[in-house]
């Protein structure tokens, strides 16, 4: 049950982050880059990116360290 709600999450984490995508291009195409970085969702997606490029590698260095001991 805890994988499935993991899973679950993963999920809604990639639709959200795809539509966040898809916002951002819409501006680009509209309005220009300048315009797409000055929007909020620009700053949440970055910190987005940031902690789940964290994350993983936390997961990297747990399991590398399992791996040489």
């Amino acid at each position: 049950m805890t994988l499935q709600n993991l899973k679950n999450i993963r999920i809604a984490f990639m639709v959200q982050s795809v539509g966040i995508i898809a916002i951002l291009l819409y501006d680009v195409i509209t309005k220009g880059l300048s315009t797409m970085t000055d929007n909020p969702l620009w700053f949440v997606f970055m910190v987005t990116v940031i902690v789940l490029t964290w994350l993983n590698l936390r997961i990297s260095a747990l399991n590398h360290g399992q791996l040489t001991t």
